[in-house]
């Protein structure tokens, strides 16, 4: 999971994404990404190949699912 800032300002926010593939591409990476463009008034799934200065990982913890109680 990623967040994805197609901009340098701070409009719009990071938006949601999933990394779906990773290459290298001419001596750098970059990431097949799909993300919810939160741009406008109504969300649209985006996807693109975006280098890795477009993107931060997202902090997850498996440990979270693993932690609830099962019935």
């Amino acid at each position: 999971h990623v967040w994805v800032h197609r901009r340098r300002r701070n409009y719009p926010p990071p938006m949601p994404g999933l990394v779906l593939k990773w290459e290298l591409h001419k001596g750098r990476w970059r990431a097949w990404v799909i993300w919810v463009d939160t741009t406008y008034d109504k969300p649209e799934i985006r996807w693109d190949w975006l280098g890795v200065d477009e993107m931060r990982p997202a902090k997850s913890d498996i440990n979270v699912w693993n932690d609830r109680r099962r019935r």
